[in-house]
């Protein structure tokens, strides 16, 4: 049994170390595509009249055992409107693994104007939960943090997409500005706080979007 634990790590282990680097970088602001510093870039983004965001995002979801877990691979979608043909941009929240920070993408840059935190998806089991969630404004030249939302699904189990949600606004973890200002510690510098107003009652009932899927395919 404890040679199978090693090996299961082991593997574990592997996965987060081929992924981290590509989590690390997904948003557009952390991996420029012309190679410059990341404080260069996010320059160039604010010098184009454009805002630069700080967002992540906490979903626990049920386990088997009926706890929560807290999901691997969470992806934050932002956008203006309900309109499923408006532009939207999803990206990547804080991967934790062995109870610190592995990986984070939500950094972006965006036109100024007023935005939506329209879902929140678990990328690792296909879990989706629909919003829109939050509000939150992007003004020119600005580097805002606005906070990271937190969202608890308490159901019947890992195979029940039904149950009661609890949302609510937390700060980003100091583990992430840490990470920020390793990166860019210019920039950082000029961020300012201001977290995004919840839309909606913090507790409801919710059913996720869930894909199945076995040997056979998906459903």
């Amino acid at each position: 049994m404890a040679m199978k634990r090693t090996i299961l790590l082991a593997v574990w282990l592997a996965v987060v170390v081929s992924i981290t680097a590509a989590r690390a970088q997904s948003g557009d602001v952390l991996r420029p595509a012309d190679g410059l510093q990341v404080d260069e870039h996010i320059a160039r983004e604010l010098q184009e009249h454009r805002g630069v965001v700080i967002v992540d995002a906490i979903l626990m979801m049920p386990s088997i055992s009926g706890d929560l877990t807290r999901c691997v691979f969470p992806e934050v979608t932002l956008g203006q409107t309900l309109n499923k043909d408006a532009p939207r941009k999803t990206i990547s929240a804080s991967m934790i693994g062995g109870g610190k920070l592995a990986a984070f993408g939500g950094i972006t840059s965006l036109p100024p104007g007023e935005y939506l935190l329209l879902s929140i998806r678990c990328d690792n089991v296909n879990a989706g939960y629909g919003g829109p969630h939050a509000k939150f404004q992007v003004r020119a030249g600005e580097i805002v943090d606005i906070g990271a939302l937190r969202l608890d699904h308490h159901g019947g189990g890992l195979f029940s997409n039904a149950g009661k949600m609890h949302r609510s606004v937390e700060d980003v973890s100091p583990e992430i500005v840490a990470f920020l200002k390793a990166r860019a510690p210019r920039a950082m510098t000029q961020m300012v706080r201001r977290p995004m107003t919840m839309l909606g009652p913090p507790d409801s009932v919710t059913r996720t979007s869930i894909r199945r899927c076995s040997i056979f395919g998906c459903s």
